[in-house]
């Protein structure tokens, strides 16, 4: 869909240019990536790509518009609405809100929301708090979830609070598998999140699973949907199916989407099915750029996802993919 140009270029489609993308999200009728040090966007009826935050070449931290602002390889992205989103920048150790105001970068205003710039692991009240490699993010009811890379845990932040609160609902700070509630739950370097409804999807990037955390559970009870824990490809059911390094989850209706990062393939779990039906959309398994249909394209360790109406983008190194259903097939 775009990409395949010279690094850092804007223009249309495969004129365009990234570095390194990673997650994906989308407002209104506009991508925001991800890439490298940069926030990058591409609207979605004319793949023309432009850059809401410079970055480029190297990271750093600084505040300001998007010609002088500065993040440090930032990974999650989400949208409160088409003028604000928060953007997890993992190296900096901190949560950055940028208000968007028009596309041009100019017109971005990039400032700290959470997070002291110090790794660690610390709830408190916005800088008080301490991260260590955030890289995923999910907004629901006024809370912004964080998958807190490095400390094995979740994290929320109540954005209705004065003070941007940050705590902890899920994982001990113990890199392990464990289901359970609240603390008592270990994930192993969780990356991805998604939300639908009450519950909190997360990819285990070296658990090789896909977990669930029930918000509406006083402790946050967490369990396990899919994978075995053994980095493999193998689709099936529940803890049959087998994930090699997932990376972004994203749901639309029933079905839960994951980038299977090192097995190069989309897949697809059937939330409605008891035993959480896994199968593969998209891919051949191996590093690639083909188009095609299903298992005859290829998709080079796909990151980030988001899913748009009967359209899937993903982001596969330096490329946006475009996945459609259609008649005949994917």
């Amino acid at each position: 869909f775009a990409g395949g140009g010279s690094t850092g270029t804007d223009g249309i489609g495969a004129a365009a240019g990234f570095s390194w993308l990673s997650s994906i999200m989308q407002s209104g009728d506009t991508l925001y990536v991800t890439d490298r040090h940069s926030i990058r966007t591409i609207d979605t009826s004319t793949a023309r790509v432009g850059t809401l935050i410079t970055g480029r070449p190297v990271g750093g931290h600084a505040n300001g518009n998007g010609t002088t602002a500065r993040f440090n390889i930032p990974s999650g992205i989400v949208a409160v609405d088409e003028s604000k989103i928060y953007v997890a920048d993992s190296d900096n150790n901190r949560i950055r809100k940028v208000a968007i105001g028009t596309a041009a970068a100019a017109a971005a205003q990039v400032s700290d929301f959470a997070g002291s710039g110090t790794e660690g692991h610390a709830d408190g009240a916005g800088a008080a708090a301490q991260f260590d490699t955030p890289i995923s993010l999910a907004i629901s009811e006024n809370k912004l979830y964080v998958v807190d890379q490095n400390n094995h845990r979740i994290r929320a932040i109540d954005l209705a609070s004065p003070n941007k609160t940050v705590s902890t609902i899920a994982g001990s700070g113990t890199q392990g598998y464990k289901d359970g509630t609240g603390a008592a739950a270990e994930f192993d370097r969780p990356a991805g999140l998604a939300v639908s409804g009450t519950t909190l999807y997360v990819s285990e990037f070296s658990g090789h699973r896909i977990r669930a955390i029930d918000l509406a559970s006083p402790n946050k009870t967490v369990s396990t949907i899919a994978g075995s824990g053994t980095p493999g490809h193998k689709d099936g059911t529940g803890a049959a199916a087998q994930f090699n390094r997932p990376l972004g989850i994203a749901v639309s209706g029933t079905t839960l989407y994951a980038a299977d990062f090192d097995n190069h393939r989309i897949r697809a779990i059937d939330l409605t099915s008891p035993e959480k039906i896994v199968s593969t959309i998209a891919g051949d398994g191996t590093a690639g750029n083909t188009d095609g249909i299903g298992s005859a394209a290829r998709i080079g360790f796909p990151f980030g996802i988001v899913v748009s109406g009967d359209t899937l983008y993903v982001t596969s190194r330096a490329l946006i993919r475009k996945l459609e259903y259609r008649e005949t097939g994917l």
